[in-house]
This record gives C-alpha cells, structure tokens and sequence, in this order.
C-alpha cells in the first residue's frame, strides 16, 4: 500500500510540474514568437488538449487516493457492530476453549481480549481512525494469526509427519551417542556449541 501511495505522490508531483503557469507561459510566448497564425492555433490547441489529458490524469490520481483511504476506513455501522458483537463472540470461544481444558491459552486469549476491549469502543475506534491508525492491520491481522494457531492447535497431528519427526530425533541422539564415544569429537562438540 505504501508503494502505491508514493507512485500516486510521483503522478501527483510529475502532472504539477508540467502544468505549471510559467511553463504553459512559455510555450504560449514560444508559439507567439513564430508569427504563424495557423501553427499557433494548432499549439495552442494542443496546450489545451495536454492540459485537458492532465486533469483527467489527476482526477484519476484523485480517485486512487480515495480509493486507498476508504480501504482503510472502518465505517460507523462496522464501528458500532465490531463493539456491539464481536466482543461478546469471542469471550464465548475463550470459555470454550477453558472448558475444552486449554486453561493456560484460554488465560492468555483472555488477556489479549482484555487489552483489546477498550480499544473497540464506539469512540475511542473513531477517534483513532481520524489521526490515521489503521484498525485492521494493527488488530485484524494480528487477531487472524492468534485465531489462527488456535485452530491448528486443535488439528490432530499426521502421524506420518510424528514419525518423521521421530525418525530424526533418533538420527540425532545415535550421533551424539558416537560423538561421546570419542574424546577428540566430543571436544569439538564443546567447541561448536560454545561458539
């Protein structure tokens, strides 16, 4: 989003410089200069078409900006609902989750809900939103990716992938049994691990 922002800033930036009023004097005063009515008339024209072309160009640009911010803006109605429903919701998954004997997670989900409460007010969400901060990448993300671990948490494990797992646990710890087994290995062992 940041990329586009600044393309839309060099846009922006690019069209203003060529429509400034000393540089269409100039090219006015250029065509004067040559004394042929005809010619001056096409440039003229031409100037006028260019400046014509810009102000859609900028409207455009004006366009892509409005489009960026309203992306990011929360409305009143998705205000009022987050406070109103969301909340209630997920306290209903944490004690699901207590009740499901994940005490510990449910505890930790319950303080980052804590944390998060009085953020979602009606008031404090507009007024946040007013000086810029952008709601759903500072808690929608990050809610995604707790809700996210709390769903794969409950996924059974591929016994395939255990027995993978295992397979090079047990590699590992035949390793270390010859590296013990031998003084000189055993020392650069040491060496490796303390470095």
């Amino acid at each position: 989003m940041a990329q586009q922002i600044a393309d839309l800033g060099v846009r922006l930036g690019e069209t203003a410089v060529r429509n400034t009023a000393t540089a269409i004097a100039d090219r006015i005063k250029t065509v004067k200069a040559k004394r042929d009515d005809k010619a001056t008339i096409n440039e003229l024209q031409e100037i006028i078409y260019s400046l014509i072309d810009d102000k859609k160009e900028v409207l455009q640009i004006a366009q892509a900006y409005e489009q960026e911010f309203v992306a990011h803006k929360i409305s009143q109605k998705d205000i009022e609902y987050i406070t109103d429903s969301f909340i209630p919701v997920l306290k209903k998954l944490i004690e699901q989750t207590s009740n499901d004997g994940n005490s510990a997670e449910a505890a930790n989900m319950e303080k980052a809900l804590d944390a998060l409460t009085p953020l979602l007010s009606v008031e404090m969400l507009t007024v946040l939103q007013l000086v810029g901060f952008n709601f759903k990448q500072a808690i929608g993300e990050p809610l995604t990716l707790l809700l996210q671990k709390f769903i794969t948490s409950k996924v059974p494990l591929d016994p395939q992938s255990n027995l993978e797992h295992s397979k090079v646990v047990m590699a590992f710890n035949m390793e270390l049994l010859k590296i013990a087994q031998d003084q000189d290995m055993s020392d650069r062992w040491m060496q490796l691990r303390a470095s």
